[in-house]
């Protein structure tokens, strides 16, 4: 070939790879949707709901490396449209569109109604696995504990743990899950307990049912590499060496893969080889069986782990569907559980909890990200949440620091009526006596609605429908097509919990009749304008007359 015929090969190869580009960088495949006037869009994370419904300017990717909580390929519009995709896509709301990129297929907008609840229930219906089962009962009826946060303070050893129990029991609050948080093994994949600091493991669990509570413990899916763990899986012959472990990526390498993660330097156990999930699942079968354990809190699972240098024996695995085989096996496996990353989870039966909420009111993770967050998992298809631990499970935001009594019971309030309820830090521990009180009503009236929220989560098992709703959802196209700090429990029950620290509240009331938690009776539309609502309560408008 002449110089000149390479020349122009070149260029022409330059003008291709110059127009190509930008494509390749954003993803292989892009759309973009005229956004309507007024429309607003849910979806991808539920650890985004503070940002939702998403407006100009908003951008992510749903790949769930930054989300660290429920998400699914999937946005949701308040005009009835939806977009799904099998597979993660970026988005971003830009110059009056919403412009996705995806290296699997164009993914396309499909009108299904004309409101938020239409194009909900339609992507439910035809991409989630909603098939008439909750998790237990006793998830919904009665406040769950965790001893996450005083065996932090206090020291991760039988004798903390013990001490929560015993304390627990005679505290005069309810109590249905009891979980056991992390701390007690001797190292990751161990499934035996550290000894010197658990000598009685199996009294500990005793004493823990025979109070008539379901004990669960902390697990996860990692194996320390220089373990006896380790070894087993690296020379047991009818394990084949570490095909239960997921490979580095490097080319033909067969080196179990490390990740770092909050605990350390792991291996990982290959959920996508079918043997491997097996095998896992029995060892936490048997180890669950040794104690008397009735389930697993799930915890990591969150796919950052994995995208760096983790190759699976499914090569057309990503990182997020290890994340779905992680939750699988805890829906599969285990039906008292807990879980705290999932995708693409719709519908199954998950006890879902929040990413850990700080011992703040603002903030990242502050007590006013419940709401949208618990709002925005519904809307992906897990109705069955749990908002962290009342008070907050961030353990650092506790240490040296004073607890503030307003912001503790104000979240136990917020908690009350959500589909589930966590204390962790004791408030007997912490709280003044009226504190204690307060908390211990509020733990009470989570047990008085019971009998609703448990219907509210049927239905939601027959038909999809969020258990927490947008106000957005039940009512719309009447100005609540934005972020909002109340919501519908149900389609009976608004609930507008105070979460700042001045203990004002704005209550917007939809067309209708409402009666209040004071006996009051108001016709709506009506703004409500609260100013020095007391601690013990918690304002809520059931609808009359539906």
């Amino acid at each position: 070939m002449s110089k000149i015929g390479l020349t122009k090969m070149n260029f022409a190869m330059a003008v291709w790879f110059a127009a190509i580009a930008p494509l390749l960088a954003a993803g292989s495949f892009t759309n973009e949707i005229q956004v309507l006037d007024g429309e607003r869009w849910w979806g991808g994370g539920g650890g985004d709901g503070q940002s939702q419904p998403y407006g100009a300017g908003d951008s992510r990717h749903i790949d769930l490396r930054t989300h660290g909580n429920t998400s699914s390929p999937l946005l949701v519009s308040s005009f009835g449209r939806y977009v799904w995709s099998e597979k993660p896509f970026g988005y971003e709301f830009k110059d009056g569109k919403l412009v996705i990129d995806s290296d699997a297929e164009k993914v396309e907008c499909v009108q299904a109604g004309s409101t938020l609840k239409d194009a909900y229930l339609a992507v439910a219906k035809a991409h989630m696995r909603f098939e008439g089962k909750t998790p237990p009962d006793v998830f919904f009826t009665l406040p769950q504990w965790n001893n996450w946060i005083e065996i932090f303070l206090n020291g991760m050893d039988q004798k903390a743990a013990d001490g929560y129990t015993a304390e627990l029991a005679k505290s005069g609050f309810p109590c249905g899950v009891y979980m056991m948080d992390g701390g007690w093994l001797s190292h990751q994949g161990s499934y035996e307990f550290y000894e010197k600091d658990f000598p009685d493991p199996k009294g500990m669990f005793d004493r823990i049912t025979a109070q008539g509570w379901i004990p669960l413990i902390w697990t996860a899916h990692f194996v320390s590499p220089d373990s006896r763990e380790y070894k087993k899986l690296r020379h047991h012959k009818k394990l084949n060496g570490l095909d239960y472990l997921a490979y580095r990526k490097k080319p033909g390498s067969h080196e179990a893969a490390v990740v770092r993660w909050w605990s350390g330097i792991s291996a990982v156990y290959d959920l996508t080889k079918p043997e491997a999930n097996a095998y896992y699942a029995k060892i936490l079968h048997d180890f669950a069986d040794k104690y008397g354990i009735k389930g697993y809190k799930f915890d990591a699972g969150d796919p950052r782990f994995f995208a760096e240098d983790c190759r699976f024996h499914d090569e057309n695995a990503e990182p997020v569907d290890y994340t779905r085989l992680y939750a699988e096996l805890a829906a599969r496996e285990f039906p008292y559980h807990e879980i705290r990353v999932s995708w693409k989870c719709g519908g199954l039966p998950l006890v879902t909890r929040l990413l850990d909420r700080a011992h703040a009111w603002t903030g990242r993770e502050g007590q006013d990200t419940v709401i949208p967050q618990v709002i925005a998992g519904g809307l992906l298809g897990c109705p069955y949440l749990v908002a962290d631990m009342v008070g907050g499970g961030l353990e650092v935001s506790f240490v040296g620091k004073e607890i503030n009594e307003k912001l503790f019971v104000r979240s136990a309030a917020l908690q009350s009526l959500m589909p589930m309820m966590q204390f962790s830090t004791a408030p007997w521990r912490h709280l003044s006596p009226d504190g204690v009180r307060l908390c211990r009503k509020f733990a009470g009236l989570h047990v008085e609605f019971a009998p609703y929220i448990l219907e509210t989560a049927r239905h939601a098992a027959a038909t999809g429908e969020p258990i927490v709703r947008a106000m957005e959802y039940e009512f719309p196209h009447q100005g609540f097509n934005r972020p909002m700090q109340q919501f519908m429990l149900g389609s009976r029950w608004l609930v507008a919990p105070v979460v700042t620290p001045d203990d004002a509240k704005t209550v917007e009331l939809p067309a209708g009749t409402w009666r209040d938690d004071l006996g009051e009776t108001h016709v709506g539309p009506k703004t409500l304008r609260l100013s020095n609502v007391p601690l013990d309560r918690l304002p809520r408008y059931e609808r009359v007359g539906e």
